[in-house]
């Protein structure tokens, strides 16, 4: 009976091993992937330096084609770029979308400049301009790619850094689309989206935001009628809550946002 026991303990310990969860380096561990999708590594995480040396860390997953459309997804206040994994994750494996989502300052991992001294979050006039100074080396990142066209890439943000998005965009005309998650007009009473949607033109705007948040809802539609460009749509669900807490709750956000952001960025080949 000695080797029928050994072989049984031995297929056990096969068993296990095979079944282990693979750690995608965040501390959370990846799905096991499905037969028909892609299988592909741990998110490669990049390290992009702020014009002020602050260390700013994202997940970019990257295209397989060159100039291939991308998208920049900034995070709100209290969060991280995970909190975006999900929708990133069906961008780029569905849609074939380059998808950089960053830590803000302060938050996640980006919390240490080069020189190692601690970075807080903070919401003063200077923070605000280092802030939109990280969303620019984070866009320049994505358009110095062989991955990225750089004439499509659009920008995701949620809350405080909808306004972020905004308020960059405005200045940039490179930036091709945009979508504001509980958008707000003015944001630690430093940030006003109303002089940035009238500057920012005719390019795409998508802004999102649920009832059950009155003050990003009456923002969304503060907004539409201030400066209500011909490519520009909203979409207020009933429910659902503030920014990416609406991924969660299921309203059906990420297809909204992957239809904007498809029509828009997607080359259509005759």
């Amino acid at each position: 009976m000695r080797i029928p026991l050994i072989i049984f303990l031995f297929g056990l310990l096969l068993g296990s091993c095979g079944s282990k969860n693979v750690s995608s380096g965040n501390g959370q561990y990846a799905a096991q992937p499905s037969p028909s999708a892609s299988v592909t590594q741990s998110s490669p995480t990049v390290n992009i330096t702020s014009p002020d040396g602050v260390i700013l860390v994202g997940t970019f997953l990257e295209s397989a084609k060159p100039n291939s459309p991308a998208l920049l997804l900034l995070h709100q206040w209290q969060s991280d770029r995970h909190s975006y994994d999900d929708f990133a994750k069906r961008m780029h494996v569905s849609e074939g979308f380059n998808v950089l989502s960053i830590d803000g300052r302060g938050f996640g991992e980006s919390t240490k400049t080069e020189d190692g001294k601690v970075v807080s979050a903070g919401r003063s006039d200077s923070d605000v301009k280092a802030m939109l100074g990280d969303v620019g080396a984070a866009f320049d990142f994505l358009a110095k790619q062989s991955s990225v066209d750089p004439a499509k890439i659009g920008i995701v943000g949620a809350s405080y850094g909808s306004s972020l998005a905004l308020i960059y965009a405005a200045d940039n005309p490179k930036v091709a689309a945009v979508a504001l998650l509980s958008p707000g007009l003015n944001y630690f009473g430093n940030m006003q989206t109303e002089p940035a949607i009238k500057k920012y033109g005719d390019r795409p705007l998508f802004l999102v935001a649920a009832e059950d948040d009155k003050e990003s809802a009456d923002a969304v539609r503060t907004l539409i009628g201030e400066a209500n460009g011909p490519k520009y749509s909203q979409k207020v669900f009933a429910a659902g809550g503030h920014g990416t807490g609406l991924f969660r709750a299921n309203v059906g956000l990420d297809l909204a946002l992957k239809s904007f952001f498809t029509d828009r960025l997607v080359p259509v080949h005759n």
